[in-house]
């Protein structure tokens, strides 16, 4: 099934944010029990929007939420202090969000990659911005692991590729894009997951929701291994069940008739 990263937990969320300043640990933590218990696999944990405040907020909650879930966080952020201190207090391996192409974050992630050996999450964009093509992908995810997997003792399988889902309202072809680029990166490079951030697609659009999920079983025919999004949205799990059911995904049929006879029962 695919792997869903959990993205409730982020300071671009207002309540998210107060709840961070005010320290009001008990709404993030009811708020990852029930991202665990939907049934993801990781928690993305952001708290960028809070500035000079990042680094203690991400030193204080991990560690809490460590009590209360099973499953890994995501320490997701572009300031290399943050994730640092993200690394330094979290019990057992971390998901790493994420390693970008550009020179100045290599020279400063890497490091911290070969100490903490966590996960990691590669960008695919480098200092000249978003890759244009599905070819230009390609390249600069070359040019990245090539480097990751040079100066770390990281492996294949801890990598998720990250091939950047726009805004279609900016973008208008980056659903086709993203969807062309995972079919070639797949064949480029087996054996390393992608990902993508599910919500980034609507962005500044109507009907996010709609769009989506949409988008979702799309991914989900084109092979993606994981998807960050919200798995609280009550159409998100019987969009995944009946897509990977439609792809013939390793043990779909199973999952879709359980969950059509649990169906049944509701109606």
């Amino acid at each position: 099934m695919i792997i869903v990263i959990g993205e409730l937990l982020n300071s671009s969320r207002k309540p998210v944010e107060a709840a961070f300043l005010s320290r009001e640990a008990g709404y993030l933590l009811n708020l990852a029990q029930e991202q665990e218990k939907a049934g993801c696999s990781y928690l993305d944990l952001n708290a960028s929007t809070l500035l000079e405040q990042e680094v203690e907020i991400i030193s204080w909650i991990i560690p809490l939420i460590q009590d209360r879930v099973a499953i890994p966080i995501s320490i997701d952020s572009t300031n290399p202090a943050a994730l640092e201190a993200g690394l330094r207090v979290h019990r057992g391996r971390a998901l790493l969000n994420s390693l970008p192409g550009k020179q100045k974050e290599l020279e400063e992630i890497i490091p911290l990659i070969r100490d903490y050996q966590p996960q990691v999450i590669v960008s695919c964009l480098d200092d000249g911005g978003f890759p244009r093509t599905p070819e230009q992908t390609v390249e600069i995810a070359g040019r990245i692991l090539d480097r990751l997997f040079s100066q770390t003792s990281v492996t294949a399988s801890d990598v998720f590729l990250d091939l950047l889902v726009r805004p279609l309202a900016v973008v208008p072809e980056a659903g086709r894009l993203f969807l062309e680029s995972l079919l070639l990166v797949r064949k480029e490079f087996p054996g390393i997951k992608t990902v993508a951030g599910l919500s980034n697609v609507s962005y500044g659009l109507p009907r996010r929701r709609v769009v989506n999920l949409t988008f979702l079983a799309n991914l989900i025919g084109h092979g993606l291994s994981a998807v960050m999004a919200d798995p609280l949205h009550p159409d998100f799990w019987t969009t995944i069940i009946v897509s990977e059911f439609l792809n013939n995904r390793p043990g779909a049929a199973d999952r879709f008739l359980a969950w059509a006879r649990a169906s049944l029962k509701e109606d």
